[in-house]
């Protein structure tokens, strides 16, 4: 017989439900009401796969809100947790929906209300114990806030500055959840609503011992798919079965899904920054640009890779290509807790330009890059979200803190044209480097040290094959 953790794994994404992973969600829990000392309402997603737009049904798992998921480990539609600092009894309450047990049939097992039996399930495997119909949020928390010595409510919802002037995700669940609490809070005439993200933030985006082994695992599988696709290069006609050829054997080795649509994209359409067609045919001059990476519970892997179709490099592509990794390198040795990513972006990019001046131009090389200063930053953080932290990416202005995870992705984008010993070459390139980076007070430690890179290492992978 199925333990009940067993059963409940598709929707608490620990993976080790137990006492381990009751002490650590509460322990998020507790830290984030010390911080904020106000009473807090955070929603998840509302609606499944399919909710408003059915026809986009398949191929689309339940990925929680990252603050639910951070707070809760519950990977489940239309819950809502409410905090309650001031409350000597019960401090946490989880509201989900009735059990449906036809649904189930459908869907699988959910956590739900309605029966003892299914009460003591959500209580055992979350360590919540106050656990209520989700219809009955509404007049909870009017109760709730009556009794506040602050009488006044926080949520999250996305926000940030963008040219100077405060910005809003307001297309997003966060955005619609604070508005309908907004109204709530007017008829009530209660005070206006608190955005707890920076607190949130701070308490999230240093990843703990436990987050770096799953990310650091999510690194390995991803790396080892890296390592067979090239091995089996040679079978490859076209992007499409790279893409599905790397995406199996990921997928084989975790049952998280991807971290993100894969990019795979050859010759000129690795200068295309979120390719996703991944459907031309490629030749062999070309050099092939792939952007991939699978998750592990809810770390992920957010790596690039840059290599030539004929499994070894032309002379004016290992120039540019060094060039590149030379970068990526530089920042590697620059980041730490302490320092900005703005700060590894100057870095980044005054490498990069130095590199085509030195080693490009002064040969008699000539380019014409596809943007002006600099293509994208060269490190966005990384946590419950492959693209974590506020989406303004203000926190690029910030000394980064032990923890923090951050990608290290140098790119350079444009046409490059080069007469070396008797030969022209004369391509339309895109090369891009991705690593994973984890923060520490005197450096920084990279997930993805075995996932291969440099020139010697992917020819020497791309011809194993050949000479087995």
């Amino acid at each position: 017989m199925k333990t009940m953790k067993k059963v409940y794994t598709g929707i608490f994404r620990d993976g080790e439900a137990g006492s381990f992973a009751k002490r650590r969600f509460r322990g998020r829990r507790k830290k984030l009401m010390v911080k904020e000392d106000r009473l807090m309402a955070i929603t998840g997603v509302p609606y499944g796969p399919g909710g408003k737009t059915t026809w986009a049904y398949a191929y689309c798992p339940t990925y929680q809100e990252p603050a639910m998921m951070y707070l809760t480990g519950i990977n489940q539609n239309n819950v809502i947790l409410l905090l309650d600092p001031d409350s000597k009894v019960s401090d946490e309450i989880l509201f989900v929906d009735s059990r449906d047990r036809k649904l189930e049939f459908w869907e699988g097992v959910r956590f739900g209300v309605g029966d003892d039996q299914s009460l003591k399930a959500v209580r055992s495997v979350t360590g919540i114990q106050d656990v209520r119909d989700i219809r009955a949020f509404k007049d909870v928390l009017k109760e709730r806030l009556s009794k506040q010595k602050k009488k006044n409510l926080g949520t999250l919802w996305l926000e940030g500055t963008r040219r100077g002037k405060t910005c809003a995700i307001t297309t997003d669940h966060n955005y619609d959840f604070k508005k309908k609490l907004e109204g709530w809070l007017r008829s009530w005439k209660a005070p206006a609503l608190q955005n707890i993200m920076k607190n949130h933030f701070e308490l999230r985006l240093p990843l703990d011992k436990y987050d770096v082994s799953n990310a650091l695992k999510a690194q390995e599988i991803t790396g080892n798919g890296f390592k067979v696709m090239l091995k089996n290069f040679r079978n490859f006609k076209n992007e499409c079965q790279v893409q599905g050829f790397l995406e199996g054997q990921m997928l084989m080795h975790s049952p998280y899904g991807l971290s993100y649509p894969s990019i795979v994209a050859s010759g000129s359409n690795a200068n295309i920054l979120h390719y996703t067609k991944n459907d031309d045919d490629f030749s062999k001059n070309e050099m092939l640009l792939i952007d991939f990476g699978i998750r592990w519970m809810t770390m992920h892997a957010d790596i690039t890779r840059t290599f030539p179709v004929s499994g070894r490099f032309n002379p004016m592509q290992k120039i540019l290509y060094e060039i590149v990794l030379g970068a990526q390198i530089a920042v590697e040795k620059k980041a730490r807790a302490g320092v900005m990513i703005d700060e590894l972006n100057k870095l980044c990019w005054d490498k990069i330009n130095q590199g085509l001046k030195h080693n490009f131009t002064a040969i008699g090389g000539k380019f014409k890059l596809l943007y002006k200063g600099r293509p994208h930053g060269v490190s966005h953080l990384m946590g419950e979200q492959e693209h974590d932290g506020d989406p303004f990416r203000n926190y690029s202005q910030q000394s980064m803190k032990s923890g923090w995870m951050i990608s290290n992705e140098p790119g350079l984008y444009g046409e490059f044209r080069l007469r070396l010993n008797g030969k022209t070459y004369d391509e339309k390139i895109g090369i891009r480097i991705e690593d994973n980076l984890v923060m520490t007070s005197h450096g920084c430690v990279n997930l993805s040290s075995k996932i291969p890179k440099t020139i010697k290492q992917i020819e020497k992978l791309m011809a194993s094959r050949k000479e087995g």
